[in-house]
């Protein structure tokens, strides 16, 4: 019996009628009863109530409803300040977003205050957890610097996800959709209510498969999740378990601009002077180019993928004792995967072979099939405790994490010179540890009859990094060193009546470099840490028709780490510090509900991206910080018509969306040039969604998502480099074409 028919016979095994789901959130809120076991540990990375940051919270419905079978980032892609991409150009497989300007490794992201980006790269890997977001009860971003205390400093923004709410009755749910580009999702999700005296199960089998708007970027997605709780008087433990396992074609490369609309001849000759990436040498590569265009693929090897399993696993206890309430989290993460390459003619010693001595010739090179492997451990824990007292409170927090992982290759093929290579071989093997120390303390205190809220955090943090060994390219890796960071923050926010509040805060943010910047450095010096200072300022109102936040920020950066829009060997972007350098905008946020079953949400950021001082002496000018647009917006226009619920809320509705997105020009390295940049685009997606709301409590729902249906021709991520010959700056541009107009068919029942 498979694990996915197991979880289905044990939903089967504890079926009783379940619970009502409107369109609405607030319907929704109102039915569905759920028990929280959230860890205490989760406050430090939450929001505060009353909090002196920029926050919005995204709840589990409104993801549900969004759905398309997309990774995270594009379920996100409409909240202020974000931009998304997506290496297969359709929003599943490698996708990744940044906001305000900020990559994923500035972006700190938990799963019930446990960090999940990656230790050694503060990379966060969407693709490992697939359909992560049928498991997410609530999910809450801060953009800036934020109250986050837990892990690696944000710089972007915090992204805190919950998976620890039950259901208290017994149930479940199942998705099947499919759609363009071979999409296919398969989800069920059960819950066994309160069993006994105060435990709760519950679980979900995902499988998720497309073939890619880009040739050759097809994924196959599969997870698993898993949760235990059990709740007393004075306390709870609860146990959360998420297996992710993907194998993903390679896109990471992307399209020559030129291929996009070029002739040709122009096409060919291009490509003449472009021997150092293959295809001035390889005109069946060429005339791929010109026939395919956007969805080219430079990689044509069949088994070029990503493989890798990661699984997450979490206790988190919780007690009250007198006035406190202490909670405590054991976490260990293990991941395992390769990625394999084909190469074309490489130096047989590279890999430890020998060469083939003929009677005509030597043969030095050979084509090689490899595999670079990482096999790496993540564990820690985490405790703290917090107080309320009569006009405020107080928390602290401490927490130790280790990471161990290993980075070696296996030559699984040679042609020629590996006869006495075995494929488990290693050419290279290197091994990086990380250790992450910290604690911290906050407290806030109201005043002025409780108009006024001040907000006051220190943390302090340590961290440890080394690796040891030979790379890749057989390099000696030796990197040995520690850094120690203070961070503190100070906040208020003033009621200024019932519907209205502002709200300013300081905040100091630190973060060490990842280890990449170690290796691909291209000085004999250690990169720099990152220092941010972040000014907010913020208004809100919030009335039954209307709701707005408006924030100003200004954050100033100290080697603040850019992206320089070159790439290593394996797809990364390569970094480098900045010595002085900023980011400061406006941000708008509405939502306006005129009448009942309409409503209009909108986001507007202005802002401003600029390096004032790149340092060490490098002759450059002030300029753009790159992949930070100056402008970005969404809207979103949702109608609920046909609307024959009754009193009890059983009937059906039908909800009409319409959203869209700009982002503004974005620069592909920190020179401003045009020439190496991506234009501002527009996309637009539609949704229709029937839902029947059924007299024993379960639904049945129909969506349809049209997505782009302008085909507008955008690319949302590139690189680039330049380099002068015969006296002139020639530039090379690849970029991330995204898909067209393309669908999906959703079919979501529960039970």
């Amino acid at each position: 019996m498979n694990r996915f028919t197991f979880i289905l016979l044990c939903a089967l095994a504890y079926h009783v009628p379940g619970v009502a789901q409107s369109p609405s959130a607030a319907a929704v809120d109102s039915v569905l009863k759920t028990v929280q076991l959230l860890p205490a540990t989760v406050s430090a990375i939450q929001a505060p109530e009353r909090s002196p940051f920029p926050t919005q919270t995204v709840e589990a419905v409104e993801l549900a409803k969004r759905d398309a079978s997309m990774d995270m980032p594009f379920l996100l892609r409409f909240t202020p300040s974000l931009v998304v991409t997506s290496d297969a150009g359709a929003g599943i497989g490698y996708t990744s977003m940044r906001i305000r300007g900020s990559d994923q490794t500035h972006i700190n992201v938990t799963i019930n205050g446990v960090a999940l980006n990656d230790a050694e790269s503060h990379q966060v890997y969407w693709v490992d957890l697939p359909d992560l977001a049928s498991s997410v009860d609530n999910l809450t971003i801060q953009r800036g610097v934020g109250s986050s205390s837990n892990g690696a400093g944000a710089f972007g923004a915090t992204v805190a996800i919950q998976t620890m709410e039950f259901n208290e009755k017994a149930g479940g749910r199942v998705v099947l959709s499919g759609g363009s580009f071979g999409t296919l999702r398969s989800m069920a999700q059960w819950s066994t209510g309160e069993i006994g005296s105060g435990f709760y199960m519950e679980g979900r089998a995902s499988r998720i498969l497309s073939d890619g708007y880009m040739d050759r970027s097809a994924s196959d997605l599969s997870s698993m999740q898993l949760g235990l709780g059990y709740r007393w008087d004075s306390g709870q433990i609860a146990y959360s378990a998420m297996l992710g396992h993907e194998r993903t074609e390679q896109a990471w490369y992307g399209v020559p601009r030129i291929g996009l609309d070029a002739d040709a001849d122009s096409i060919w000759a291009w490509a003449a002077n472009s021997y150092e990436y293959g295809y001035g040498a390889d005109s069946a590569r060429i005339e791929d180019l010109i026939d395919r265009g956007r969805q080219h693929n430079y990689y044509d090897y069949a088994d070029q993928v990503d493989d890798y399993r990661q699984d997450h696993h979490q206790v988190h206890v919780s007690q009250r004792l007198g006035s406190w309430d202490f909670g405590a989290t054991l976490h260990y993460t293990a991941g395992a995967g390769y990625w394999e390459q084909f190469r074309e003619m490489d130096d047989i010693a590279l890999y430890g072979g020998t060469s083939v001595i003929t009677s005509e010739d030597t043969v030095t090179t050979s084509n090689v099939i490899r595999r670079r492997w990482l096999d790496n451990d993540f564990f820690g824990g985490i405790l703290q405790g917090s107080r309320s007292l009569e006009n405020g409170g107080v928390q602290f927090g401490l927490g130790a994490f280790q990471y161990e992982g290993e980075h070696f290759g296996n030559p699984i093929w040679m042609e020629a010179g590996g006869q006495s290579l075995s494929p488990q071989h290693r050419y290279y093997d290197n091994l990086g540890q990380k250790s992450d120390r910290y604690a911290f303390v906050s407290g806030n205190q109201r005043l002025a009859e409780g108009k006024v809220n001040v907000r006051g955090e220190i943390q302090a943090r340590q961290v440890g990094y080394s690796v040891e060994g030979t790379d890749n390219d057989l390099r000696t890796l030796q990197v040995d060193t520690s850094m120690t960071f203070i961070n503190p923050k100070l906040g208020l926010d003033y009621i200024v009546s019932p519907s209205s509040r502002i709200f300013a805060s300081v905040a100091r943010g630190s973060r060490e470099p990842v280890r990449n910047d170690f290796i691909d450095r291209s000085t004999v010096t250690y990169p720099l840490a990152e220092q941010l200072t972040d000014y907010e300022l913020g208004w809100e109102v919030s009335t039954p028709e209307w709701s707005m936040q408006a924030v100003g920020y200004f954050m100033q950066y100290e080697n603040q780490l850019v992206l320089t829009g070159a790439l290593n060997d394996v797809g990364s972007p390569i970094r480098q510090n900045v010595a002085s350098s900023y980011r400061a905008g406006l941000e708008w946020t509405n939502m306006w509900r005129p009448m009942n079953g309409f409503q209009w949400y909108s986001t507007v950021t202005a802002s401003q991206n600029r390096i004032t001082e790149f340092g060490f002496d490098s002759g450059m000018d002030p300029a753009d910080i790159s992949f930070s647009p100056n402008f970005t917006a969404s809207s979103v226009v949702t109608w609920e018509a046909l609307n024959r619920l009754n009193e009890e809320g059983v009937g059906s509705t039908c909800l009409f969306e319409w959203s869209a997105r700009h982002v503004g020009k974005q620069f592909l390295d920190n020179t401003s040039s045009d020439v190496r940049s991506l234009d501002a685009y527009n996309v637009h997606d539609a949704r229709v969604r029937w839902m029947w709301n059924r007299p024993n409590g379960s639904y049945v729902a129909v969506s349809a998502y049209l997505r782009n249906f302008l085909d507008a021709q955008y690319s949302a991520n590139g690189w680039a480099y330049f380099y002068e010959w015969g006296g002139e700056e020639i530039s090379e541009v690849y970029v991330y074409p995204q898909a067209g107009r393309h669908g999906l068919l959703a079919l979501e029942f529960s039970f």
